[in-house]
């Protein structure tokens, strides 16, 4: 399965960017709507009309922190407003269509923060003014992407990898492992946890000899059984096995030392 690409439930948990599914709606019903506005209203583009572009952007540009950036684009206004009403309207449907949804969020977002630093920058408080908010909206829906069930963005991706970007893999919930329903068998040990039989009985061989060797020493003979059991269950590989028998070795050899 594309990691990028999961159904919209994943052993029955909710995708949660499907909660942001009425705001992706609203922001691109919304848009799609003022585009559309701007584009059949004649003011907007005759300069005879109050509500004409060009004095919108006269009296936008009074305090506003891109001051200069307004009066630079006010001889072309017209050209602006086409551009900002074919903008809106594009942003509109990949947003609701879900093609190109990220673009299209980045887009509605710079030209949110736009209309933030002159149409509403006078508005006080801040929150009376909407751009700031739909600034907020837009940067929620870039970050969570598309849900890949309902965009054009989650089937091109599906079909080609290349474009996985388009979309987030979604955040499902993950059952924890102490929650374990009881008819789930438990994860299988390690393959490192047991040896194969003819390890088993070099490893027997080994001790055995050990255990002739220092047969008198209670002690020894107790501590060895310890390890033997321990190298069998465990699996310790044969390369350490020498290593434990040496220590033992060593350690009856400083006790006979001792003795003498």
């Amino acid at each position: 399965m594309d990691t990028n690409i999961l159904p919209e439930r994943e052993n029955g948990a909710f995708v949660s960017s499907n909660l942001f599914l009425p705001l992706r709606l609203f922001m691109g019903l919304t848009f799609l709507y003022a585009g559309l506005q701007h584009l059949t209203d004649p003011s907007f583009f005759d300069p005879s009309k109050s509500g004409y572009i060009g004095h919108l952007i006269s009296q936008y540009a009074v305090g506003s922190p891109i001051h200069y950036f307004l009066l630079a684009v006010a001889p072309n206004a017209v050209m602006f407003g086409w551009l900002v009403a074919v903008g809106e309207v594009l942003i509109g449907i990949g947003t609701l269509t879900g093609f190109l949804f990220r673009p299209a969020a980045l887009a509605g977002l710079t030209l949110n923060f736009m209309f933030f630093l002159s149409a509403t920058w006078n508005a006080f408080p801040f929150y009376f003014g909407s751009d700031i908010v739909f600034v907020m909206c837009w940067l929620t829906l870039l970050l969570i992407g598309p849900q890949p069930s309902l965009s054009v963005d989650g089937a091109i991706a599906k079909h080609f990898h290349a474009f996985g970007w388009l979309v987030t893999k979604p955040a499902t919930y993950t059952q924890p492992q102490n929650m374990r329903p009881r008819n789930e068998s438990p994860s299988p040990l390690s393959t490192r946890a047991s040896l194969y039989p003819n390890q088993v009985q070099e490893v027997n061989k080994a001790f055995d000899r050990i255990k002739q060797q220092f047969v008198t020493h209670r002690e020894t003979v107790t501590i060895l059984e310890f390890v033997r059991a321990f190298v069998i269950s465990l699996g310790v590989d044969r390369a350490d096995t020498p290593r434990l028998l040496n220590a033992i070795q060593n350690l009856v050899n400083r006790k006979e030392a001792a003795a003498l």
